[in-house]
């Protein structure tokens, strides 16, 4: 299958921005912050920092692969990877943990740089034994850069998204939704979208809500809601916002799983 160019130069900017954005926010923390708790249940945010350095060294494995047509799988097993964060949380210093986060960012440009058209068409198999083509990678790092950001739990919101990524987040986890028959029935009230309401439904009938649940709000905000992010602080009382009626964001059921 032919490479879209378009597609793909949009996602690897929106890589690269993602990586600035995350090492923005790293660079708020002091080495002492990094071990206080991260958004994600029983990680610190250096357990975040050293999964986001990993990702990307498995990413370029996944990159050798393309180019040199050499199996290199982006870890041996989840065990595996899990055990690596870990031992990289123990053994190295917050200090170096953040030294890396930069490098990496650097290393991992150099290797999209040697990428030419016949490896970005080169089929690899993702983290969750999926087989992909390699130009999907950018999206991939650019996703896992951006809502990590998140995670380390400095108060970074998909609010300050730009609207590339959020309108890239919005489609994939619709789409996501809709291709594994996920038992949903959401009518998306995206005030500052022009395709809006956005209806999605699917799965057998009898599993999913028998009536929409309604979310309305900016796309960034509804986008924080369905990653499981919850909703933005700054809108998070608003009976504008949210569920249907008077109800607030807060009384939104927990949203399926999206990846």
């Amino acid at each position: 299958m032919a490479i879209d160019a378009d597609q793909l130069q949009r996602d690897l900017d929106l890589r690269l921005l993602g990586e600035q954005f995350f090492l923005q926010a790293l660079d708020q923390l002091s080495r002492a912050d990094l071990d206080q708790p991260s958004l994600l249940p029983g990680w610190t945010r250096k357990h975040v920092a050293a999964h986001v350095i990993h990702n990307a060294e498995a990413f370029m494995r996944l990159l050798e692969w393309a180019r040199t047509g050499e199996e290199n799988r982006m870890y041996p097993s989840r065990q595996a990877r899990d055990e690596e964060i870990d031992s990289t949380v123990a053994l190295i210093s917050n200090g170096d943990v953040m030294t890396m986060a930069h490098e990496v960012v650097d290393e991992l440009s150099d290797e999209f740089d040697d990428m030419d058209d016949e490896a970005w068409n080169a089929t690899v198999v993702n983290g969750r034994g999926e087989d992909i083509q390699a130009a999907q990678i950018p999206w991939s790092r650019a996703r896992e850069a951006w809502m990590h950001s998140l995670d380390l739990n400095i108060g970074m919101t998909t609010l300050d998204f730009p609207a590339a990524m959020v309108n890239a987040l919005l489609d994939e986890i619709t789409d996501t939704w809709i291709a594994r028959d996920e038992p949903v029935n959401f009518t998306l009230n995206i005030t500052d979208r022009d395709d809006s309401p956005r209806t999605v439904v699917a799965g057998p009938k009898d599993r999913r809500p028998a009536e929409p649940i309604e979310v309305t709000g900016e796309a960034a905000e509804i986008v924080s809601y369905l990653t499981g992010r919850g909703w933005p602080n700054s809108g998070l009382e608003d009976n504008d916002k949210g569920a249907s009626g008077t109800a607030t964001p807060q009384d939104l059921p927990q949203p399926p799983p999206w990846i």
